[in-house]
């Protein structure tokens, strides 16, 4: 197939990949436009666009731009995304060149001893791999802080170069304001990884109009590659409640305990907590339910030390010879802690055990039947996908957008798939592999 089928009545191909010139492409383009007696590539559409969810499934909304005014008028949700030249921005290339700048991406993280980011180094440092930019993942210790991953992104924007990129995981609306301006000043392109705001207190006007971000004079938003963590938290909870009415039919109430193991750290505490985001959240999706309803044991979330023995024991503790019918968690200690304590006969069955992301002990204790699931958000893309966005805007001057993505439930039926792939532990495969291939993880 080719530009050469032109067919009217039929499909028309035009030849893309590694081996065609962007001359190629470009003629490609000219000789369907012809065809087909378009001038240039134009849509015209009567509706209007928006970021997605209304949050009338329990999730966030979108980051609406607009709101209506008061009264009777509707609300509207839409978004408008700055569209600013890019630094070191030549039309030239986009026109004829292969995009293949040398440029330093470099990811400064909240923590950078926390085992869950290595498959976020991994993804982020094999997008670097094909995009051919050198990079670097840091960030400050466990027993650091906000103000040191600050310090972090400044000490970095002093030695990177126009064009360049920062990548950094964003805990709160405030503390990272000036280190952002102070890149974007430096025609440093930012990208939120990971870890982001509420809605409420994180969105496009808030970036904008609070803020008051800006590139060039013009205002500019920082775009999110991740999940928004309260609608992760509203999905866990909405698989556990559909668990719950599997494994106990007959009942027209659950109790369930929710545990929060990381309350100090706003991105997990908004998966379970009401109080932490307007929309989702595990305990705001149970409140909701009714026939059967769902209510919080002691009306409460209680808050486990993220130790998976600590929290085994203070789970125990707590609900021991109670009539509970789930423990559900915002990470993983607590649900290898309660499957733990099934397992050894300190809590009684049956039970519906569940918790986030995908570290071994969870999947063990999945595979050997006493956590029912575990909700996975993808690491690897939160680490890899910053990559290509930043690159099409450098290089192709593509404004960068929100790039958002739902959850994963991981269960009996796939954990052996989830133990194959997974090879960020340090027993092998990949995470070997890429050490061994790779100085950045040295």
């Amino acid at each position: 197939m080719g530009s050469q089928d032109t067919d009217e009545s039929g499909p028309i191909s035009i030849d893309v990949g590694a081996n065609v010139s962007r001359r190629s492409l470009v003629k490609q383009i000219g000789a369907a436009s012809a065809a087909l007696g378009l001038a240039g590539c134009q849509t015209q559409s009567d509706s209007t666009p928006t970021d997605g969810g209304d949050g009338s499934d329990g999730s966030d909304g979108g980051d609406g731009g607009g709101q209506g005014g008061g009264g009777s008028q509707p609300d509207f949700e839409f978004s408008r995304h700055p569209a600013v030249a890019p630094p070191g921005w030549e039309p030239s290339k986009t026109q004829s060149g292969s995009g293949q700048n040398q440029r330093t991406a470099v990811f400064v993280l909240q923590n950078i001893d926390n085992p869950f980011f290595i498959p976020m180094t991994c993804g982020f440092h094999d997008a670097l791999n094909i995009f051919g930019w050198d990079g670097q993942v840091t960030g400050p210790p466990a027993d650091g802080g906000i103000p040191d991953q600050v310090s972090l992104i400044n000490q970095n924007v002093s030695n990177m170069e126009a064009g360049d990129v920062i990548v950094t995981t964003v805990l709160n609306n405030e503390a990272y304001n000036d280190a952002i301006q102070n890149a974007l000043d430096n025609d440093i392109a930012v990208v939120n990884g990971h870890s982001t705001p509420a809605t409420k207190d994180w969105n496009y006007d808030y970036m904008q109009d609070d803020v008051g971000f800006s590139y060039r004079d013009e205002p500019m938003i920082i775009p999110h590659v991740g999940i928004r963590d309260a609608r992760g938290g509203a999905a866990m909870a909405a698989e556990a409640y559909d668990r719950l009415q599997e494994k106990m039919p007959d009942k027209d109430e659950y109790t369930v305990l929710i545990t929060n193991e990381l309350p100090d750290n706003p991105s997990v505490t908004r998966r379970v907590n009401e109080d932490a985001a307007d929309l989702g959240t595990a305990e705001r999706y149970f409140k909701a339910q009714s026939d059967p309803s769902v209510s919080l044991y002691n009306d409460q979330i209680i808050n486990p030390p993220a130790d998976i023995a600590e929290a085994q024991t203070q789970i125990v503790n707590t609900i021991a010879g109670e009539d509970v019918d789930g423990v559900v968690c915002s990470a993983f200690w607590g649900a290898v802690g309660a499957g733990q304590a099934l397992e050894s006969g300190e809590l009684e069955g049956p039970m519906v055990v569940c918790g986030f992301d995908l570290l071994r002990p969870l999947l063990n204790q999945i595979q050997a039947g006493n956590v029912d699931f575990t909700v996975g958000q993808d690491p690897y893309s939160q680490g890899f996908q910053n990559v290509p966005l930043a690159w099409m805007y450098l290089e192709r001057g593509i404004e960068m957008k929100d790039l958002e993505w739902g959850v994963s439930v991981w269960d009996e039926d796939n954990v052996d798939f989830a133990l194959e792939r997974r090879s960020w532990a340090g027993d092998g495969g990949l995470l070997q592999w890429q050490e061994s291939n790779y100085d950045f993880l040295q």
